[in-house]
């Protein structure tokens, strides 16, 4: 893609060996006459920040980012709203008023997803639990702080990690050692797998569902395969579940309609036309 050519946009990154985010908002950009075009604009860090620059005057409507710049184009932005300052990390880059501003949209898209899948699902004073201490489970905690959730327990194998998190807001989330995901399974609202167990290639998630509540929804953000070894579970006993798909199909959302206006509708149509992409490149 010609990075300078007036209402562009790109996913940002380097050595990217694939991304699904052209299929997404090119369907988009045809499906809504938007006079653009969405590529990969995969570059060294000394070219970043002639590349932004091109933003803030005008070259480009703004673009994803993707690893690994989501912290390092911070210093090149003029302003970060309260998501990507929280997490500490921009996935989207758009222009206003002359500023270059930055905001993170894994956790709104997280929110907006479940509660598409769940409409009558209230998160006031939910208890959840998040396995993973990862960049999406603090995107995810953090919009989960925002739904008035409880408390959100966040369970890591590495414990220090999962404290990290909690210092974002100390008195709703706690830290949880992962030999009592188990017991704690069985308290909960929700339970949200934010790990790459279970993705095509690694180990399963092991974790018996049978301990949790019949209402308790089952959410695992791995799209690839569309359903994991722990959706499967939970189906099997009856368990409301929550794909990994719909995350990385709402979380776009927000970027589109920062560049164009436009609040784009996630589709069935959209969808069948990643889950045949994810058939054909794993």
């Amino acid at each position: 893609m010609n990075v300078n050519t007036n209402n562009g946009v790109c996913i940002l990154g380097y050595s990217i060996t694939y991304s699904r985010s052209p299929l997404i908002h090119n369907h988009w950009i045809s499906k809504y006459g938007v006079d653009s075009e969405y590529g990969i604009c995969d570059l060294p860090v000394e070219k970043l920040p002639a590349f932004l620059s091109s933003i803030r005057d005008g070259k480009s409507a703004g673009c994803n980012v993707t690893t690994p710049y989501k912290q390092t184009v911070i210093q090149y932005l003029d302003a970060i709203d309260d998501a990507a300052s929280a997490i500490g990390s921009v996935n989207t880059i758009y222009r206003r008023n002359g500023q270059l501003r930055g905001t993170s949209t894994d956790g709104a898209g997280y929110i907006s997803h479940l509660k598409n899948t769940h409409p009558d699902l209230s998160l006031k004073n939910a208890r959840v639990l998040v396995l993973g201490a990862g960049g999406a489970a603090r995107s995810i905690a953090d919009a989960l702080v925002q739904s008035d959730c409880s408390v959100i327990y966040i369970a890591n194998r590495t414990l220090a990690k999962a404290r990290e998190i909690a210092g974002l807001q100390a008195d709703i989330i706690k830290p949880l050692a992962w030999d009592d995901v188990q017991s704690m399974s069985g308290q909960v609202d929700l339970l949200v797998n934010t790990t790459s167990l279970g993705m095509v290639g690694r180990q399963p998630l092991v974790l018996p569902l049978e301990n949790t509540r019949p209402d308790c929804i089952i959410s695992d953000i791995v799209y690839a395969p569309l359903e994991t070894e722990l959706l499967a579970q939970a189906r099997s006993l009856g368990r409301p579940v929550v794909d990994g798909l719909g995350m990385l199909l709402h979380q776009a959302v927000p970027g589109f309609k920062l560049w164009f206006g436009i609040e784009p509708q996630v589709t069935d149509e959209l969808r069948a036309l990643v889950e045949q992409d994810l058939l054909s490149h794993g």
